[in-house]
């Protein structure tokens, strides 16, 4: 909006803090494509979904309203939803997406899988680089070592590199690709309730 910055600058000298306060009405509101941080090569800008947008709204409405904004937890342990719900926990239980995690296998290393290991690299393994070996798969099964940490980590200690140690793990190994999801009791929250109280109880 164009406005008179000798106009402004006398409202200024008159009464600073209404000029302002009524600065408001020289800003107009920018679209969401005209607003910063944006691409300035992109052919075309991104487009907001609908129901984004009305969520964004109705977010705002409330605050402004003197709502706070709490965030209800997404993961809910089975035994609360039962402590919750009581006999009709089972009703919504039984439309819960229930969590689950791969096991750790117990990676046995016998004389046969020594020499396919060896068959992959470039030397035979030590004594000692076979001990770290089967020294890091331990940690990895009491859980010492995260799966996205366990090549690079078998690598170092036994001084290979990574892609050599990826195709010997998927050769000599094959329980590593064989684990079948164990189910835990935690469920992702069907209803919103379900984390009311446990909200509540912070």
């Amino acid at each position: 909006m164009k406005f008179d910055p000798k106009q402004i600058r006398e409202e200024t000298s008159k009464d600073f803090e209404a000029a302002w306060m009524a600065g408001l009405k020289y800003m107009s509101e920018r679209g969401l494509n005209e607003k910063y941080p944006r691409s300035l090569h992109a052919l075309s800008y991104g487009k907001p979904h609908p129901v984004f947008e009305t969520i964004q709204k109705l977010r705002e409405a409330y605050l402004r309203l003197g709502f706070e904004e709490v965030m209800n937890p997404v993961i809910i342990e089975e035994e609360e939803v039962k402590k919750q719900f009581g006999k009709e926990a089972l009703a919504v239980l039984d439309r819960c997406y229930y969590l689950a995690g791969l096991p750790r296998p117990d990676i046995g290393i016998s004389k046969v899988r020594e020499k396919q290991i060896n068959s992959f690299f470039d030397k035979d393994l030590s004594k000692d680089e076979m001990e770290a070996l089967k020294n890091t798969l331990h940690r990895y099964k009491k859980g010492e070592i995260d799966g996205d940490d366990l090549i690079y980590v078998v690598a170092r200690s036994i001084g290979v590199e990574d892609m050599k140690v990826t195709k010997a793990l998927d050769a000599v190994f094959p329980e590593l690709k064989t684990l079948a999801p164990v189910s835990s009791r935690a469920t992702l929250r069907s209803h919103m309730t379900s984390g009311w109280f446990l909200t509540l109880a912070e």
